[in-house]
């Protein structure tokens, strides 16, 4: 008889584990501040001992939205112990929906291991009427023990669908499918007959990519995100400035356009030694490092939302601050 794989558990906090005042609290169950007891969310899937023996492993629950860079840091070492030596076949990560896609990218960039990575939260706590949290756990313990998850970065498990932690994001508050991947689609699915099945490799998550050094970082750098509309002048970008930021994330409209008082900010902030990105706060498309961008100075977002922008671009000023080398991972990662 075959040993099961063993998957380590690590919960963050989050929806997935909260509990609300009635099976119909699907909006407002965080403000009851109760959450499952140790071992309940794992308790209440005991079906996922036919794919592995989970064992759960002790970290602080919280809700996404109070997650600190810190955290994050944290949070990665704590992965990469568990991944090292042969005790653990995966690792699975529950995380509260509204920063679970910012988590997700930052472990996926940070975390070199090939052994799957899953993260995995929750649009409805386990107290509502026809939760999905317990399936989407199920499903995430699948993949984490599958051979095939191996070498494609950090994942996302939501609603049966796999993700790459690079293109999903989270589209909608309430809705169990509410996990897409706008431009490139996801990577397979952990589906109804209990197959885990991959049809696509993410180019940029293979063993090639560029790492990041976290040993002796007790913080990331200060990354803001200022967001264009129309009749925005450049206080929120000086403001950025006077706050101590190394990099400035623009999320400019439609094709990535700011307006021309954030652009004069925006060169202001450059010459002074902070790198900006210019992004676009449409959701999906890529923006290209244009003539314009490359003689400013500023970096090209690619098809990068601008959260996950100010994720790279805060990890790779731990390295650079040379826009050119910071395009170039850009445009590799």
């Amino acid at each position: 008889m075959t040993a099961r794989p063993r998957v380590a558990l690590i919960q963050t906090g989050g929806t997935i584990d909260s509990v609300g005042a009635s099976r119909l609290d699907l909006a407002w169950y965080y403000e009851t501040g109760e959450r499952l007891p140790d071992g309940g969310l794992v308790a209440s899937v005991p079906e996922s001992g036919e794919f592995a023996a989970v064992e759960e492993k002790p970290f602080r629950r919280l809700s996404s939205s109070a997650l600190t860079t810190r955290d994050w840091l944290e949070l990665a070492r704590t992965v990469e112990a568990l991944l090292a030596g042969d005790d653990y076949a995966g690792v699975v990560l529950t995380h509260g929906t509204n920063t679970l896609e910012e988590t997700a990218y930052f472990l996926h960039l940070a975390l070199r291991s090939p052994k799957p990575v899953v993260l995995v939260g929750a649009i409805r706590p386990p107290s509502a009427l026809s939760p999905d949290g317990p399936l989407n756990l199920l499903r995430a313990v699948q993949v984490a023990a599958s051979p095939q998850a191996r070498g494609h970065g950090v994942l996302v498990v939501a609603n049966d669908t796999i993700h790459s932690a690079r293109d999903v994001t989270k589209t909608a508050p309430f809705r169990v499918q509410a996990f897409q991947a706008p431009d490139l689609g996801p990577l397979g699915y952990a589906d109804a007959d209990g197959r885990v099945v991959f049809y696509h490799r993410h180019l940029r998550a293979g063993p090639d990519r560029p790492g990041f050094d976290l040993a002796g970082l007790d913080d990331l750098p200060r990354v803001d995100v200022v967001a264009s509309y129309v009749g925005a002048d450049g206080a929120l970008v000086e403001a950025a400035v006077a706050a101590g930021a190394r990099g400035i994330v623009s999320a400019g409209t439609g094709g990535g356009r700011p307006t021309p008082a954030e652009d004069a900010a925006l060169d202001r902030a450059a010459a002074a030694g902070v790198v900006v990105c210019q992004s676009s706060r449409v959701g999906s498309g890529r923006i290209p490092p244009s003539p314009s961008l490359r003689a400013r100075g500023a970096v090209a977002g690619d098809s990068l939302q601008p959260w996950k922008a100010k994720v790279l671009l805060a990890l790779a000023l731990t390295r650079t601050t040379d826009p050119d080398a910071v395009q170039d991972l850009f445009d590799r990662l």
